[in-house]
């Protein structure tokens, strides 16, 4: 079963793809963190680390990948492509 808060951020980014609204707050760590530890609680992430410098390391499964995350904005652009790609393979899943 889809998860609500999934479902809600993937509607969302749905409906901003086809009537884009500009945010009005600027994206923070706080926010992209709350997303980060969902993700990783839910297994969806096999690893979220923070730097000395306050950047963010993930790595989406056990393999040798990481992505870097250098600002907040990146951060949940990687959120949102990760989210939308949950959704995928949850509707095929479902067929």
């Amino acid at each position: 079963m889809t998860d609500e808060v999934t479902l809600a951020v993937t509607t969302r980014a749905t409906a901003e793809r086809e009537h884009p609204i500009m945010r009005t707050t600027p994206a923070t760590w706080a926010e992209a963190d709350s997303w980060l530890a969902v993700l990783h609680q839910r297994g969806h992430l096999h690893r979220v680390e923070t730097g000395p410098d306050g950047i963010r390391s993930v790595q989406r499964g056990r393999h040798p990948v990481r992505w870097t995350l250098h600002h907040p904005v990146l951060a949940l652009d990687f959120i949102e492509d990760l989210l939308l790609d949950i959704r995928q393979r949850e509707t095929e899943a479902g067929r």
